[in-house]
């Protein structure tokens, strides 16, 4: 795992949402409250370590504020094509949704 990937997941698992139950962890996700996680509820949920990480607020991670030796340059859109790669992964029925088991399932 890259550095960047692996910052931004310690800060998601720090995240508030960290001590919710998995029932209410997948509802903070699902935005509309329709049982399934779209590509973009999943793109906005999963940025909210790249957003705190973002200080100056102009949709790139630079390597200061990555705090990791040797980081590079991360943009928002790039973080967002990994993240559309993981949902593909984890859409194991290919519906191109989400649904609550496969949200929780580790990425594969």
């Amino acid at each position: 795992m890259k550095p960047a990937a692996l910052a931004l997941l310690m800060l998601a698992l720090s995240s508030p949402a960290g001590a919710q139950s998995q029932s209410s962890y997948f509802a903070s996700a699902d935005l509309d409250h329709d049982g399934k996680l779209s590509l973009p509820e999943f793109q906005d949920w999963m940025s909210y370590a790249f957003k705190r990480m973002d200080s100056n607020g102009d949709n790139v991670l630079d390597p200061g504020e990555q705090h990791l030796p040797r980081a590079t340059r991360l943009t928002l859109a790039d973080h967002h094509a990994r993240l559309a790669e993981q949902f593909r992964r984890q859409d194991k029925n290919r519906d191109g949704w989400l649904s609550q088991r496969e949200f929780l399932a580790p990425p594969g």
